[in-house]
């Protein structure tokens, strides 16, 4: 390989990790986002027609969110503190990049403080496909959250949260 082709290979070597790790930013801005309240930058973690599908381990579906307003609304309504406390966390991402797709499958599991203890509420698989915008962020196109296991006792997280409420004790 010629030195021109070395250069081309750096080059196309070192844009794959750069992708890499703006994909991993993104799959670590999202957690903060949903569990603080921060609604506009989570739906901002997907792209204008994303969506967002729970499933359970057999497949079925059991909400699916298209396009930002759906998403906005969601968070809007998810719990935050300090009405619920809750850590959603990604764990091990396998990245693979193809050209302005990327397909990225990892462990999530969500820590929820409940009757003033520490819980494990749910853990499972998220499969995701992002697109590279024009403006050079990655954004999720769809999101399966394949839930594996769930505490029954523990609340629901989503739908809960009264929006236009102030975040100190309602006001």
């Amino acid at each position: 390989m010629g030195a021109g082709g070395i250069e081309r290979e750096f080059e196309r070597r070192l844009a794959l990790l750069e992708d890499e790790r703006a994909i991993l930013r993104r799959l670590y801005s999202y957690p903060p986002a949903i569990d603080y309240g921060a609604d506009d930058a989570w739906a901002n973690c997907f792209t204008e027609d994303g969506s967002f599908d729970v499933r359970d381990r057999s497949g079925t579906t059991s909400r699916v969110l298209r396009g930002r307003a759906e998403l906005a609304d969601f968070a809007a309504r998810f719990s935050r503190p300090p009405e619920r406390w809750h850590k959603h966390l990604v764990i091990e991402p396998l990245i693979a990049v193809e050209g302005q797709i990327a397909h990225v499958s990892s462990y999530f599991a969500v820590l929820v403080e409940h009757d003033g203890a520490p819980r494990l509420w749910v853990f499972g698989r998220y499969h995701d496909t992002l697109a590279k915008g024009t403006d050079g962020a990655w954004r999720f196109r769809k999101r399966i959250v394949e839930v594996e296991s769930i505490d029954g006792v523990v609340p629901p997280l989503a739908s809960t949260h009264e929006p236009g409420r102030g975040a100190v004790r309602g006001e």
